[in-house]
């Protein structure tokens, strides 16, 4: 494998839409898979195992929906003794 299929900490949590401290904790919670790097224990992560992340995270929202057009509001008019006898 290339160096360039790995990720930090950073990149993953940019690429996730998270932060950074949670990408250490799905890591340590075992949601996330980590390779250690030897001597500085930096992480790097599988880009793989990110889009992964990403797919199951994003599953959970509900599919697009359109909008219902909106209509225009309605003229204004200004408030007469009729409107405040009722």
């Amino acid at each position: 494998m290339s160096t360039t299929e790995f990720v930090n900490v950073r990149e993953a949590a940019r690429e996730l839409g998270i932060h950074e401290n949670t990408v250490r904790n799905l890591e340590k919670r075992g949601e996330l898979r980590a390779v250690r790097l030897p001597g500085s224990g930096f992480r790097r992560f599988r880009r793989q195992d990110i889009d992964r992340m990403r797919r199951e995270m994003w599953s959970q929202f509900a599919p697009d929906t359109p909008m219902p057009e909106r209509r225009s509001p309605s003229k204004r008019r200004p408030l007469t003794e009729e409107d405040y006898a009722a």
